[in-house]
């Protein structure tokens, strides 16, 4: 079943729902089961159950649930209680609601806070964020901090994760020294560059996407 199909009436009563009599990782796991095959009526009773049972995971998916159904005070609380027992998962959903302001005033101080502090643990999407953030000047950062040692090492973190604006950053940058605060390096640059069209599948040869064998 599709979030977006959920109805206010089907999410507020499994919310409120009585708990289920199980371990709270048990409860997670099979909540974590259901979303995965996409049953996430399913997987909201279980879920629900572990996070009542103060499991920061279970408490961190349910809110995200919730918050893609526009259930977002109720998001809101449970990241909160997921970000408080350091879980990387409901820091950055508490980081993201407060940036953009969902069910809560905006607040680009703290989001950025709770998503730095998400990035620290090694959570992707965060760290991707913060790349980004120094390089489009976003989420509270300016167009001054993108020429920091701070940035580049956020961004070289995004680059190792796959992420691609950072990578032809850093290939843009090394290829001319004038960005990012690096000097010039032929060999960086390539580097970058074979590492960006490996992701896309380009051929530099050819200019376009490698054929897959089947």
């Amino acid at each position: 079943m599709k979030l977006g199909r959920i109805t206010g009436v089907v999410a507020c009563a499994l919310l409120f729902a009585g708990p289920v009599q199980a371990g709270a990782e048990e409860d997670y796991q099979a909540g974590l089961k259901s979303h995965r095959e996409g049953d996430i009526v399913g997987a909201m009773t279980p879920l629900r159950a572990a996070a009542l049972a103060e499991h920061p995971k279970a408490q961190a998916l349910l809110a995200e649930i919730l918050d893609r159904t526009d259930f977002d005070a109720d998001a809101l609380v449970l990241y909160r209680k997921s970000a408080a027992q350091g879980e990387p998962e409901g820091m950055f959903g508490l980081g993201a609601m407060l940036v953009s302001g969902e069910g809560t005033p905006k607040d680009l101080v703290n989001g950025r806070a709770w998503i730095l502090k998400a990035a620290e643990a090694g959570h992707s999407q965060a760290i991707n964020v913060i790349a980004q953030g120094y390089l489009k000047s976003e989420i509270g950062y300016t167009e001054a901090e993108r020429d920091t040692p701070a940035a580049l090492a956020w961004i070289k973190r995004a680059a190792d994760n796959g992420y691609l604006p950072a990578i032809d950053a850093l290939a843009a940058a090394y290829a001319a020294g004038n960005a990012l605060s690096v000097a010039a390096d032929p060999a960086l640059a390539e580097q970058y560059r074979n590492q960006a069209n490996r992701i896309r599948q380009v051929d530099p040869s050819k200019g376009k996407k490698k054929q897959r064998r089947m």
